[in-house]
């Protein structure tokens, strides 16, 4: 098969976005019996038939949804229902529940640094004042977060080598007369 130099630099800036714009992990949750939470998220009952499939409805949903409650008494097969309250009440019925926890304090790790690309572009001057070239975007743009002074990525289009995904300093995009593609730090 061909492949064009293009389309090939386009599916790896989309991998390569894909994994610098990597989601948070899921919240966590913490249960409770004899407990429900107070109201319906997003105000009317939405009921699923497993839990798993309950919390993966919430965590979609963001701050709007608080938990998820087991209606015990409930005649159908949906009893793992979202709830919008967060606090633990005492339950009449005997339901069951999951809160979501806040994230962790402190620290949470990197942030995740996005980028945006464009063609026939390049950036001025090589991070740290000399040329480090990779093989892969996603190479160059994990390097480039940890460089201090890096501003993006251009791909060297007529480099002999293979390494041709450098550090660049800039942080401004310039026409190219050698049809460079670049990213810069967004």
């Amino acid at each position: 098969a061909v492949v064009s130099t293009q389309s090939t630099g386009l599916v790896v800036l989309l991998i390569a976005l894909a994994a610098v714009t990597a989601r948070p992990p899921p919240p966590k949750y913490a249960g409770g019996n004899g407990q429900y939470l107070a109201g319906y998220a997003g105000g009317k009952r939405k009921g699923f038939k497993n839990l798993k499939a309950a919390m993966g409805a919430c965590n979609r949903m963001r701050k709007a949804c608080g938990g998820v409650t087991w209606e015990r008494r409930h005649k159908g097969a949906d009893k793992f229902t979202l709830r919008k309250g967060n606090a633990f009440k005492k339950s009449p019925s005997g339901e069951k529940s999951w809160k979501k926890l806040p994230p962790p304090k402190g620290r949470r790790g990197p942030r995740k640094q996005r980028y945006r690309g464009k063609n026939g572009v390049y950036l001025a001057g090589y991070a740290g004042g000399k040329r480090h070239g990779f093989k892969s975007l996603k190479q160059a743009l994990d390097k480039c977060n940890a460089v201090k002074d890096c501003g993006g990525v251009t791909f060297e289009r007529k480099h002999k080598g293979a390494d041709k995904f450098t550090l660049r300093k800039g942080k401004s995009f310039k026409k190219s007369p050698s049809g460079e593609k670049s990213w810069v730090k967004a």
